[in-house]
């Protein structure tokens, strides 16, 4: 009896004590600070090519895939500028969702590393049973009577230990190298891309240099149901002050300009003092393979444009619009490396009703699939239609995704794969060569960019 009396205050405390940690105040907003776009470079980087990569949600099948594709990239010698180089360090931007977000945050943190480590330490290790092991730890049970502390805070715990060794976005900042990497989640109120970057932070008078990478992770892959929410604090404003363009499209542009409304209101919606914490979900719900931002980004100047929109012509923000009225590109690669799978049709074998983990995950991983190919397209046709003119700019588009795979039994077989952190390394091998071999298959990749450049060797 007096053990209870000792250990049940005990256990009280430890859980009312058990909270995750929220993102750190920005003291003082300074827009050339922080990691932003402008503040990525890398030495002998060709300001007249840029590569935009996107790397699909879809655990470890969407991981090994993009790790395929980066290795072939790395593996691809161009001559740019006189000098050779690797097509790899060529690359500008990674902008990645969920599964995707692993290998991007693990390459934007250790650059070469990945291709030593990467497999062993992530995708041929059984993650998803760590992290189940993890919640068993007697430990994390009283963690998890806390209000404020949840399934997702374990997960970022372990991808911080285990794999990206408690690195912050400080880091990244310090590297100060490119390819910028744009790990993207979803404002579950708002049902909008969130991304890692100081920009949007900004809007919380946040720092995200305090912000460790395995939490930005775990954001971008907490996938609805399975995972709870990853929560910010949005703090009060002090010298980062609403836009005045915000309140001012709200009032006259809903019938004018739908698209500028809807961003005002996103923006606006940061600046409402009852919204104390943002909760951030997976990235595929708002974009599954992590191409909105490279798309606004081409789409949304044109109808945004006024007096004092800093966001658009503050050149530390990435936007290429800006880059390409300012004549720094002439090539424009965009490679979207989509691990989406083959449709579940299995639930309509029997008249029984789908259970609720079926129900759930069709509503959430189906629309995603849908959304990721007309995003694709109407990039595509945009960029037709804007750009006609190859000598101004010339554009590629490559969309490698399982569909093309020729061999209809290993097509089926690779789509087959599961959505988890637990695959047989043997399909994590085939998911690495096939995104190899889609990518030097792909018609606009090496019978147009590479031919273009005129130094495609290997």
């Amino acid at each position: 009896m007096k053990t209870r009396r000792i250990l049940f205050p005990l256990v009280m405390f430890l859980a009312i004590a058990s909270c995750a940690p929220l993102n750190p105040k920005l003291n003082h907003y300074d827009y050339r600070q922080g990691y932003r776009f402008g503040n990525c470079a890398t030495p002998g980087n060709s300001d007249d090519l840029f590569i935009v990569l996107t790397f699909s949600g879809g655990g470890t099948r969407a991981a090994a895939f993009s790790y395929g594709v980066l290795k072939t990239l790395n593996e691809t010698n161009v001559v740019l500028d006189g000098a050779r180089r690797k097509l790899i360090d060529e690359v500008d931007v990674i902008s990645s969702i969920s599964g995707g977000s692993f290998t991007a945050a693990y390459y934007g943190l250790f650059g070469q590393r990945l291709f030593a480590d990467f497999e062993t330490r992530f995708l041929k290790h059984n993650v998803q049973g760590d992290l189940i092991m993890r919640t068993l730890y007697p430990w994390n049970w009283f963690k998890l009577l806390s209000p404020y502390y949840s399934r997702i805070d374990i997960a970022a715990a372990y991808y911080d230990d285990r794999l990206f060794e408690k690195r912050t976005y400080n880091d990244l900042v310090r590297a100060g190298r490119r390819p910028f990497i744009m790990l993207n989640a979803t404002d579950l109120s708002l049902g909008t891309r969130f991304e890692f970057s100081q920009g949007q932070f900004d809007l919380l008078q946040s720092d995200l240099g305090g912000v460790s990478i395995g939490r930005a992770v775990a954001a971008s892959s907490a996938f609805p149901g399975l995972l709870t929410p990853v929560t910010l604090k949005n703090y009060p404003k002090t010298d980062f002050v609403e836009p005045q363009w915000v309140q001012t499209v709200i009032k006259n542009d809903l019938d004018n300009s739908p698209r500028r409304f809807k961003r005002a209101s996103e923006v606006g919606a940061y600046f409402d003092t009852q919204r104390e914490y943002i909760h951030l979900m997976d990235g595929g719900v708002a974009d599954n393979i992590g191409l909105r931002g490279t798309l606004y980004g081409l789409m949304f100047p044109d109808e945004l444009i006024s007096g004092d929109l800093e966001f658009i012509t503050d050149s530390r923000e990435y936007n290429l619009i800006r880059m390409i009225a300012n004549r720094k590109i002439r090539k424009l690669l965009i490679i979207v490396v989509d691990a989406k799978p083959g449709d579940n049709l299995s639930m309509d074998h029997s008249r029984k009703t789908p259970g609720l983990a079926k129900v759930v995950n069709s509503v959430a991983s189906a629309p995603m699939a849908n959304y990721s190919f007309e995003t694709v397209q109407l990039l595509t046709d945009y960029m037709e239609q804007r750009y006609p003119d190859p000598e101004k700019l010339k554009t590629y588009v490559v969309h490698l995704r399982f569909d093309s795979i020729k061999d209809p039994v290993q097509r089926k077989r690779v789509k087959s794969y599961g959505t988890n952190f637990d695959l047989p390394p043997e399909a994590v091998d085939e998911l690495i060569t096939v995104g190899a071999m889609l990518l030097k298959q792909s018609e606009v990749f090496t019978d147009e960019f590479l031919k273009d450049l005129g130094t495609a060797q290997k």
